[in-house]
Order: C-alpha cells, then structure tokens, then sequence
C-alpha cells in the first residue's frame, strides 16, 4: 500500500466507532465518556451516534453491548533518535467490542462473553526514534482485523471473585493504572501505559480474583510466554509449563477524605519466555545460552489528591499523582530496574471539565550484564511527555503531545530526541 493509500486509510480509521476496553470485573463502557450528558443534542451527547433507531438499548436491553474505538496519530521526529529516516510519520488503529451478558441471553448468572476484533496499520516514527520504549505505543504493525481478545468470564459470590478464560490482554488485570494505562486515551508512550518489567503477554491464559475485603484484591494470572503475535497460540500455549507466565497481584483500595480514592498494587511474576543470558555461552551449541523462568516483581499506584467541590464522580474534576516501580532478572532483562511518576488535572480550565493535562517521567535502567556486552551503552534511558487531551465533543478528543527521550536505548552516540504527535479520538 503506497503513502496515498495509508493516509486515506488514516482518515477512515478516525471516523470508525470509539471506546475502550473492559478492565476485569467491568463493562466496555468507556470512563471517560460522562454518565449522563448534561445537556441533549448531538454536541454533548456521549457517542457521534448516540442510539439511531433505538437499535443501541434495544440489544442491550437484550444483553448484547457493542462499541469500538478508532485513533490517528500522527508524528514529528523534531530533532534527535538512534535513526536518520523519516521526520514525519502516521499510525492508526481501531478496536471493536462485542459483549454478551448471558444472564440475559441464556440464563446463565453471572457469564459474559467479550470479543474484541482490533486492526492497525503503522508508518509512525519508533523505528527512527529507536528507544527502548515507543513514543507511540499504538503504533505496532500492519494488519487490517485480527482478534486481540476473545474470552469467557465467570463472576462468583456476588462479584466477590470472578474467573476469566481464553484469549486474554493481560494489561486489563494487572498493572493497572487509573492515570496512565491507555495508549488511545491517556499518555501515547509505552513507558508510561505499562511497567517494561513486567510481561503481559496477549495470548491463551486464564485469570482469577477475589475481593475479600472491599479495600482488598487478590489476582492471579497464567498465559502462554510463547503466544506469536496476531496468532491464536493453540501450537504453542501446551508444549509444557516451562513455558507459561505466571503473575500474582494484590490491590489495596483507600479513599481520603471522602473522596480522593486510590489503589495501591504489588504484584511479583515468573516469565516463561526463552530469553537470552547475557554474556553466557552454550558450550553445547556455541551460541548465546538461553533460559526460561525469570523473576521480577513491581509497584503501581495512582492516588486522587485534589477533587473540585462539586464534580462528579463520573466526571471528577482534580488532581491525581500516578508511580511505578519495578525490578527484574539482570542476566536475561535488557531493562532490569524501572520507575515513573506523573500527575493528571481533569479540567484544568475553568468551562473545561472534560479536558485532561498530564505529564509524564520514565526512567529506564539498564543491567550491568546487558550494558557489559554492548560497549559504548549507557546504562540509563529517561524520557519525558506532557500531553493536553481537548474533549471537541464528548465523543471527538484532540490530544498534542510532547516527548523528550534522553539517550534512546542507551546508546551514546544516539542524539537525546524530541517527538511531537498529534492523536485524534472518535467515539461512535
């Protein structure tokens, strides 16, 4: 497909249906669309196509929930980067749900079904950025529709524990973030959506909680390390347990004041990839030795520390603090020692109650064993990104952002980089 081509595919992947996906335990519905629009009209309602026909509440009235999401990002490589291609580049992708309450379907209490069928297409900048983390995470491959979840889930004692099964993202469970966990509609870097530490591997697995206490979540989670990208998995997911992750999470739920709520996780994980052992040889093969199992473990927190007298809790208006941390094997992880922190206003502008400002750090360290085997690497990268997220409508965001990404990959000789993205939203 020429250049032509895409960029007439980019425009359509914007007017394609919006929404985000399912955290465990939940629905499709997005969090940043608002409860219930304050006023009527097709300017503040929550979707460009609110309900035509009543076709929308009729099916979910039967127990079928449909949405979508379409982003477009556009970039500018401004100076810097490990590369010296292309100083403009474009990404886009769209994601459609399907979600079936079979306790209104087939009587079945507590089940539901989520497919969710994804396509992207990429020609942005991270190859000429060359950081360890995307400046774009939303920009990965080439690929018209492809299923990124397909899974049954199964709710117990009262929503005081679940089970989910099949084709999971494993980034809905674990490391979650309230202020910094989504590409499409928070922070566009990859360093800043998820902790590189820790491995959430799209593929077959399976996930399970309990809420004992309502300030208290326990979560554990096994999925194929193997799983190839946009591939179902089935020839790798049972060629032995060596080769599955494992991952185990606590959430701890506090609330100061009333109302400034927070979540608190540690969480600790075995990953089954076949990674490389840095500066081994097999002396059986004469090539690098490779092993599976490596541990790690890692901190997410995000806390609401100021909330506006009178904002709601569907659309709070305030200030939120967000962290993470983590560490990891040194011998077969790159990065082995990783730390964020940011903050988030929700209306910052007096009028402007759905418009959003972040900023955010991420500091990479990489480990003395990968650094030792690469001369002339640094064993630092940091990058920094500030973003401003204008509501149009409820359901059109316009997002510029601005990323500084000091030493990509740790390479000296790479230039620290400056990248300038523009990312538009649609929710139908």
């Amino acid at each position: 497909m020429g250049n032509g081509s895409r960029y007439l595919v980019a425009v359509a992947l914007a007017l394609l249906p919006g929404a985000a996906g399912p955290a465990h335990g939940g629905t499709t519905v997005d969090p940043d669309e608002p409860a219930t629009p304050k006023r009527s009209g097709w300017r503040h309602q929550r979707r460009a196509l609110e309900d035509p026909r009543g076709v929308r509440a009729g099916l979910e009235t039967s127990g079928i929930a449909l949405q979508g999401a379409a982003n477009q990002f556009f970039g500018w490589r401004l100076r810097g980067g490990a590369g010296a291609g292309e100083e403009l580049g474009a990404s886009g992708s769209y994601d459609l749900f399907a979600q079936l309450d079979l306790e209104e379907l087939a009587r079945r209490p507590g089940v539901q079904i989520l497919a969710h069928l994804k396509g992207a297409y990429d020609e942005n900048l991270n190859g000429e950025v060359g950081a360890l983390g995307d400046p774009v995470d939303d920009a990965d491959f080439d690929e018209a529709l492809y299923v990124s979840e397909l899974w049954a889930e199964q709710s117990l004692w009262r929503d005081r524990a679940g089970l989910r099964l099949g084709f999971l993202e494993q980034q809905t469970v674990f490391d979650r973030n309230v202020f910094a966990n989504s590409e499409d509609r928070q922070f566009a870097s990859t360093r800043l959506d998820n902790s590189p530490i820790v491995p959430l591997p799209n593929a077959l697995g399976v996930a399970a909680w309990v809420r004992p206490a309502p300030w208290l979540e326990l979560a554990v989670g096994v999925s194929d390390a193997d799983n190839e990208p946009r591939h179902a998995g089935f020839h790798t997911a049972f060629d032995g347990m060596e080769s599955w992750t494992e991952i185990l999470e606590a959430t701890i739920r506090v609330v100061w004041s009333g109302t400034l709520s927070g979540h608190y996780r540690i969480g600790g994980f075995r990953d089954g990839a076949n990674r490389t052992v840095f500066g081994r040889i097999d002396p059986s093969t004469g090539r690098a030795l490779r092993r599976r199992g490596h541990y790690g473990w890692y901190l997410s927190a995000d806390q609401w520390i100021f909330r506006e007298a009178g904002s709601r809790d569907a659309a709070p208006q305030g200030l939120g603090l967000f962290g993470r941390l983590g560490f990891a094997d040194e011998e077969t992880n790159a990065i082995d020692t990783f730390v964020s922190l940011g903050a988030v206003y929700q209306g910052p502008i007096p009028g402007r109650d759905a418009d959003v400002v972040g900023v955010g750090w991420a500091y990479a360290g990489l480990s003395d064993r990968y650094s030792a085997a690469r001369p002339g690497t640094f064993r630092r990268e940091n990058s920094v990104e500030l973003y401003y997220r204008i509501a149009i409508f409820p359901w059109l965001l316009v997002t510029p952002h601005l990323e500084y990404i000091a030493s990509p990959s740790g390479e000296k000789s790479a230039r620290d980089a400056v990248v300038a993205l523009l990312r538009l939203r649609m929710v139908l």
